[in-house]
């Protein structure tokens, strides 16, 4: 019971690292038209691919307040977790607007106030062996993504057919709580699972 307690505590304030991670290539010239749809708590990767001195700055008016700092070289990365929505401008301070920049989106909530996917379930919870997805009707070409409560992505998949494809083998599975986040062409939602 003391280890169930300890882990919904865990999650509560991990819950934001159980996001996405979305990576962008910088580079001198890449344009101004870095731009990404994001939800609240993803992340963004900005990855240098030429030698050149970048930063990666939030412009005036942006939502958040972030700044790399001058990074130079191949293979360098900048990471920024957004943490409210709002629209984010950002360029690089080096080499101006013009030339690198971009903005970054973050979209209010995981969940949407849609019917269709407020009805999600999964059973049983917590899961031992099998993790039953029921998606409602209507609902097809799905993604199904599982993070841990790190946010280390532990599973994907595309759903099909809703009544062949709907079970996740959960047993071999470390113990511990996970997300599982359903999006389709009409939003996305994200609901939590303990595996025992």
């Amino acid at each position: 019971m003391k280890t169930r307690l300890l882990i919904v505590m865990l999650f509560g304030t991990l819950i934001a690292n159980a996001q996405t991670t979305h990576d962008l290539n910088w580079f001198a010239g890449i344009g101004s038209s870095v731009d990404l749809k994001i939800d609240v708590g993803d992340t963004v990767r900005w990855t240098w691919t030429d030698p050149l001195n970048h930063t990666v700055t939030s412009d005036v008016g942006s939502n958040e307040t972030f700044d790399s700092g001058t990074i130079t070289g191949i293979g360098q990365t900048f990471s920024w977790t957004f943490v409210s929505p709002g629209m984010n401008d950002y360029f690089c301070f080096i080499h101006g607007a013009g030339s690198m920049s971009g903005t970054i989106t973050v979209n209010p909530t995981l969940g949407i106030d849609d019917v269709a996917l407020k009805n999600f379930k999964i059973s049983p919870n917590p899961a031992q062996f099998k993790l039953q997805l029921q998606i409602p009707n209507g609902i097809s070409n799905a993604n199904v993504q599982v993070y841990d409560v790190l946010g280390k992505q532990v599973y994907t998949a595309k759903i099909f057919n809703i009544i062949e494809d709907s079970e996740i083998d959960v047993s071999n599975w470390n113990v511990g709580i996970y997300l599982v986040k359903i999006s389709s062409d009409f939003g996305s939602i994200t609901k939590r699972f303990i595996k025992d």
